[in-house]
């Protein structure tokens, strides 16, 4: 194989498809780059400079990604590289080869001016690729190269003369399945971290840790506006909060991993009758977790396990947290990736 494979989007809504299909062409859309880019040095920072000296929509951290897929689509996409259009209108795959060098052109669709000539080759239902296949076209890049199963759409979209018609064959057995589940797990649990590093950093954490509790069917509240003794927030499940166990709670924002002497100050704050819960969004090292072993009535909680309960108790939490951590439930194929 010496081509390159690439995937193509039309825009959100399907806008180029028209330009996609009736002038065989792929263009891209970039609002704040609406200039002819053939002149500029086969240079990132060039594309980089082209929406830098625009007072555009574009946001400061959104320029080397729109600027990377412009580079990559004048300078490394090549005449016979391979693209994939996922056609969102009929559910198909469009496979082409590309048939131009890079051109400015504003005519059909104003807003789609960087194209490239495409003569397409071949169209196949989605329903014939592998799960993770697919997974990889989710991309949210208009443009990117396709890498991980590369092969898989060769094979399908050109198979071997002793092969057969691409179309014959089918998926009974699809491992990707299962890693296509871990993979949106972990995106899920990364994007929960982040938020929780971004939209409470320079806020204290403890009225959402409060409010998860809460989800969870204690009553708790925080205790920062009334206290500074090291309990951040307190929990218990009677109306009253006197009967044993008092759940208290200590939160902490940190990178790196909690040392014994910290848990070890936090825990001559518990009595024998309450359970004190350390909770940290980064980790513990081996030694805060020895002395976590020898008591009965401490538990710590690390960065892991707390995205964990985040997603487990999260239609519970109050509108304005989930708000901040914005979700959305959805359907993932119910297999149990491999540990």
């Amino acid at each position: 194989m010496n081509y390159r494979v690439w995937a193509v989007r039309a825009g959100g809504e399907s806008e180029a498809d028209p330009l996609f299909i009736e002038h065989g062409q792929i263009a891209l859309s970039f609002r704040d780059a609406n200039e002819d880019l053939s002149a500029l040095p086969a240079q990132r920072a060039a594309f980089k400079d082209v929406f830098a000296r625009t007072s555009g929509e574009t946001k400061p951290g959104a320029i080397p990604v729109q600027a990377g897929q412009l580079f990559r689509f004048v300078h490394e996409m090549k005449i016979g590289d391979r693209v994939i259009y996922p056609r969102k209108i009929d559910r198909t795959l469009l496979w082409g080869e590309v048939s131009t060098p890079y051109i400015y052109d504003r005519s059909a669709n104003p807003d789609f001016p960087h194209r490239r000539g495409v003569r397409w080759l071949a169209s196949l239902s989605r329903d014939l690729f592998s799960q993770g296949a697919l997974y990889e076209l989710g991309s949210v890049l208009t443009l990117f190269e396709v890498r991980n199963f590369a092969n898989e759409f060769i094979r399908r979209f050109e198979p071997a003369s002793d092969e057969g018609p691409a179309n014959s064959s089918s998926l009974t057995e699809d491992e990707t399945q299962a890693r296509v589940t871990r993979d949106i797990a972990e995106t899920t649990r990364d994007f929960i971290s982040k938020k929780l590093k971004t939209e409470f950093k320079g806020f204290p954490l403890e009225p959402f840790v409060a409010d998860l509790f809460r989800a969870m069917g204690y009553n708790a509240h925080a205790t920062r506006a009334v206290r500074d003794d090291g309990i951040d927030v307190i929990a218990h499940r009677d109306e009253l909060g006197i009967e044993p166990p008092i759940l208290k709670i200590q939160v902490k924002a940190h990178d790196g991993n909690i040392g014994p002497d910290l848990v070890k100050a936090f825990y001559a704050m518990i009595h024998d009758r309450d359970v004190g819960i350390f909770i940290t969004t980064g980790g513990y090292t081996a030694a805060a977790q020895d002395f976590a072993r020898t008591k009965g009535n401490l538990k710590l909680v690390d960065g892991l396990e707390f995205v964990s309960q985040i997603e487990k108790y999260y239609d519970g939490l109050d509108l304005k947290f989930r708000k901040q951590i914005p979700l959305r439930r959805m359907l993932v194929p119910d297999v149990l990736p491999d540990e």
